[in-house]
């Protein structure tokens, strides 16, 4: 597939490459309208971390489908030797970031989570419960979290 090389946007590249380099928990929520290219912005610089990152995007599916998505990516990115089930699933995303703040005290770790309002559609929990692991283990970690999606109504 051809894919155009990537033309501007040096000064948002330069805000990740800023945020990157705090060495310090980031988050960073990258929102607007559909095909702006929030998603290119987030691939493009990723492909220049490549080893240090994560990037998955919510579909549009149940909670329990994208909880087990998320949980098999992160597994897959946190230990790529490992042969992970494939039903593996953490039992809620809270246990998943408490793992993912585990791994972050490390070495400096980037994830992204694209589309994540369909995370949001189908559990309207998961901001509270993302707020409560920011405050309590994810905020102390070396981790740059980023969420992009698009506006909603």
């Amino acid at each position: 597939m051809f894919r155009a090389s990537f033309v501007g946007r040096s000064r948002e590249l330069q805000v990740l490459d800023n945020l990157w380099q705090t060495n310090k928990a980031t988050l960073l929520i990258l929102y607007g309208r559909r095909r702006v290219g929030k998603t290119r912005l987030l691939t493009h610089w990723l492909q220049q971390h490549y080893d240090s990152g994560l990037y998955w995007v919510a579909e549009p599916t149940s909670a329990l489908s994208q909880l087990r998505s998320f949980s098999q990516a992160l597994m897959g990115f946190m230990d790529p030797e490992a042969e992970i089930p494939p039903d593996f699933t953490f039992s809620t995303w809270e246990l998943a970031f408490r793992q993912l703040a585990l791994y972050a005290q490390q070495k400096r770790v980037a994830v992204f989570i694209d589309e994540v309002t369909y995370v949001i559609d189908v559990n309207p929990d998961f901001v509270g419960v993302l707020q409560k692991v920011w405050d309590r283990w994810l905020s102390d970690s070396n981790l740059m979290l980023a969420f992009a999606g698009s506006q909603m109504g």
